[in-house]
C-alpha cells in the first residue's frame, strides 16, 4: 500500500468519526425539542427558550460536520486519484 493511499485510507477513518459525531449530534438535538415540548407543556418558558437555542447550536454543528465529511470525502477521492494516477 503506498503512503498516498495510507493517507486516503486515514482520511477515511477520519470522515467516518465525523459522521459518528454529526449523528451524535443530530440525536442530541432531537431530544432537546422534545425535552423542550415537555418544558412546555410545564410552562417552563426559561427552560424552552434554553433548549431551543441548545438545539439551535446543535443544528448548526450537525451542518458543519455534514460539510466537514463532505469535504474528507472529497479529498480522500483526490488523494486516490493521485495514488492511482503516481
Amino acid at each position: 500500500m503506498s503512503k498516498l493511499e495510507e493517507l486516503a485510507d486515514l482520511i477515511g477513518s477520519i470522515s467516518d468519526q465525523i459522521d459518528e459525531a454529526m449523528s451524535a449530534s443530530g440525536s442530541s438535538a432531537q431530544e432537546a425539542e422534545q425535552i423542550g415540548a415537555t418544558a412546555a407543556a410545564l410552562g417552563a418558558e426559561g427552560v424552552v427558550e434554553g433548549l431551543a437555542e441548545v438545539k439551535s447550536q446543535l443544528d448548526t454543528l450537525s451542518d458543519t460536520l455534514k460539510s466537514a465529511s463532505e469535504r474528507a470525502g472529497e479529498i480522500k477521492a483526490l488523494t486516490l486519484s493521485i495514488a492511482g494516477n503516481g
